[in-house]
């Protein structure tokens, strides 16, 4: 029996894959405090949930006060998160206005002189500019060098958030080590150190792949700090002013909040332990501070929300922007369609997704029926979430951009009374290592009890040209829970054999050490382990789950976990449609979003090949690009798959398949190794 201690993580990882739900939205996205409303007014444009905007204003003879408050989603596909550095200063509004695409929202972000940048900016995991290494201040009557550890707000590549104090060691901008506490620096006091990874202690590396530094941290596990003495921050901290946050909440909202000062008789601001405050109340676990005072400037659909203190908004040398990722691609070409939209037949009640590939870059789209253009119809997707005979008919769809325009065939959808195609099986290919690296294939049983094949195969795989194979897998089928309920390590073949041939299964030779086991499962979440049997070898090692039943399919979705190699590596997994109509998939490969689900050495960017006859269909390295990422999110809420957030790396597809076989592949677009899961589910 494979060792339990290794493969434990493995297993509870895939099975949370298979078996979690995902929490709806609230209608608003963080509850608000008294004195908050929801802005509407100013919400012109934004997408249709994921982002809101919120306003406090209190009027005199209270305190004046004014603050706006951006909150976004993380796990909204239809917003990005951009860092913008500039080469010379210039106003939010106008940083925003020279994206190429929709921007939803605008705040100023990091310290600056002149052309220069003092605090952090990262994007798209490039560290553009550093959080201030270095400070002169006055010791003993002289001028002296500190070395302080200041503040950054950080996404990484799987979309968690964190708030911490940093310092980029050695002499360039990496690496960024964070710290769990700043270097108690002290005006007045002699210089500590310069930061390393081994001063302050507790310094781990800190990898993220979006991140805007500012100073101080206000907010730090869910507790007021206010560290402007240790980060060596002077900025009127004790008194009124307008400022600029940016915090994240437990629930993964990102806030975005500008209060207005320096405007008598209007509001003064906020001091620094004030502001802190006001965070707190609105949910902030982690904030930091930004470059505020007359740098504050929060602009929202192309308008300005605070006034002002100096009545003119200030050139600064960076941004915060959350943009729309679907109109940041520039324009490159004219409009080419590189992949037509099918014809589709489906059950009745069963949901229909057609989809077109183009090239170009800057692309908008329109559907059409032979009625003419579909309102609503822009996505390069069009989805029919249950098919009626109504819907039966012919559809194209016309791609543009400022260069040119381009419609594509005219596909048919017929909507039929066959019953609902269904999944038969599962095959994935990679290396079996040793420990939490064994190949691990999974599935969930709708109905049952259900009777299962699974192989394991190695030498078999000789014949089919495969070399570095597994010279000997064992095999072993668990449940959801952990408990064993099969093993086997060479497969009987006279007991096996006519029940592979009868599902497809291509044959193996009698007597060779590939493993092979039959077993009747209750509904729920399974997995199947295939490794070594002599705990020490490697090797390439093809899964396969059947369903034997033919008369009605028992799986509801697919997974399989394995180690992508660097360089060319990858994992594939193949399944059947089985029926005589097409079905709709979800088709996901997770490798940064397995970070957070407690994975060393997860995969840091995947990317999805969706392949048919040896054609590649479609292609997705970031799940929030794809034109049809809200309908994936909530494909994902449906089949109970855990959230992605729309930063993550993580990639994914949304497909109406025909029935018979497919491949997906996932492997690195960086050419960087690590552990991965591809994850296939029926959407009815």
């Amino acid at each position: 029996m494979i060792s339990r201690g290794r493969i434990v993580l493995a297993c509870a990882v895939l099975v949370l894959a298979l078996a979690t739900t995902s929490a709806q939205p609230n209608s608003t996205l963080i509850p608000l405090p008294a004195g908050w409303r929801l802005a509407r007014e100013l919400m012109t444009g934004f997408p249709t949930d994921g982002l809101q905007l919120y306003v406090l204003e209190i009027t005199a003879p209270a305190t004046p006060a004014k603050v706006y408050c951006v909150a976004w989603d993380t796990t909204a596909p239809s917003v990005a998160f951009k860092p913008v550095l500039t080469a010379t200063p210039r106003t939010p509004t106008q940083i925003a206005a020279a994206e190429t695409g929709t921007v939803y929202a605008a705040i100023n972000a990091g310290y600056f002189g002149g052309n220069q940048s003092f605090s952090l900016v990262q994007h798209a995991g490039s560290v553009l500019s550093a959080n201030v290494k270095s400070l002169a201040r006055t010791f003993q009557g002289a001028a002296t060098t500190y070395f302080p550890t200041r503040a950054a707000f950080g996404i990484n590549a799987g979309g968690r958030l964190t708030t911490d104090w940093i310092y980029s060691i050695g002499s360039g901008t990496t690496p960024i080590i964070a710290y769990p506490s700043p270097s108690p620096n002290r005006l007045n006091v002699a210089p500590l150190p310069v930061p390393t990874a081994a001063f302050p202690s507790g310094g781990v590396p800190w990898l993220m792949d979006h991140a805007i530094g500012g100073s101080p941290m206000l907010i730090k596990d869910g507790e007021v700090r206010v560290t402007d003495q240790e980060e060596l921050i002077e900025i009127n901290n004790t008194t009124p002013r307008a400022r600029s946050a940016i915090g994240h909440t437990a629930s993964g909202i990102v806030l975005l909040v500008a209060a207005e000062g320096d405007n008598s008789p209007g509001p003064a601001g906020f001091n620094l332990v004030q502001f802190a405050h006001l965070l707190r109340t609105l949910g902030c676990i982690g904030a930091i501070n930004l470059d505020g005072g007359g740098s504050t400037s929060l602009v929202v659909g192309g308008r300005r929300t605070v006034r002002p203190g100096d009545g003119n908004e200030r050139p600064v040398i960076s941004a915060l922007l959350l943009t729309d990722p679907q109109t940041q691609t520039p324009v490159a070409s004219v409009p080419s369609i590189t992949h037509q939209p099918w014809d589709l037949a489906v059950s009745t009640g069963t949901s229909a997704i057609f989809q077109v590939a183009a090239s170009g870059g800057g692309l908008a789209y329109q559907w059409s029926s032979p009625s003419g253009p579909i309102p609503g119809a822009t996505q390069a997707s069009y989805t029919f979430p249950a098919a009626t005979p109504a819907h039966a008919g012919t559809y194209t769809v016309t791609t543009s951009n400022t260069r040119g325009t381009v419609t594509s065939r005219a596909a048919t959808l017929a909507v039929v009374t066959a019953l609902p195609a269904e999944l038969a099986n599962l095959s994935t290919r990679a290396d079996s290592g040793l420990g939490a690296d064994v190949l691990i294939g999974g599935f969930v049983v709708r109905t049952g009890p259900a009777r299962i094949v699974a192989r394991g195969v190695g030498p078999g795989l000789a014949p089919l040209g495969v070399t570095g194979f597994l010279s000997d897998p064992q095999l072993e089928l668990l449940t959801g829970s952990g408990t064993t309920l099969a093993t086997n390590d060479n497969w009987d073949a006279p007991t096996l054999a006519p029940v592979a041939a009868a599902v497809g299964a291509f044959g193996l030779s009698p007597g060779s050490r590939d493993a092979a086991l039959i077993s009747v499962v209750q509904p729920g979440p399974h997995v199947v382990v295939a490794s070594a049997a002599d705990r020490s070898s490697t090797g390439n090692t093809l899964i396969e789950i059947y369903d034997t039943r033919t008369s009605a399919g028992v799986l509801t979705n697919l997974s399989a976990r394995a180690r992508v190699p660097a360089g060319d590596g990858t994992l594939i997994a193949g399944f059947v449609v089985r029926g005589d109509a097409a079905m709709t998939v979800l088709i996901r490969a997770i490798g940064p979003a397995l970070t957070s689900l407690g994975v060393p050495a997860a995969l840091p960017h995947t990317r999805l090949s969706l392949v048919h006859n040896g054609e590649i269909l479609f292609t997705n390295s970031r799940w929030a690009i794809a034109g049809n990422a809200l309908a994936i999110r909530e494909a994902a809420r449906q089949t109970g798959a855990f959230s992605l957030v729309p930063g993550s790396a993580d990639s994914a597809l949304l497909v109406t398949l025909p029935p018979g076989a497919y491949t997906a592949v996932v492997d690195s677009p960086t050419g960087a190794g690590g552990v991965a899961l591809v994850e296939v589910y029926e959407v009815r």
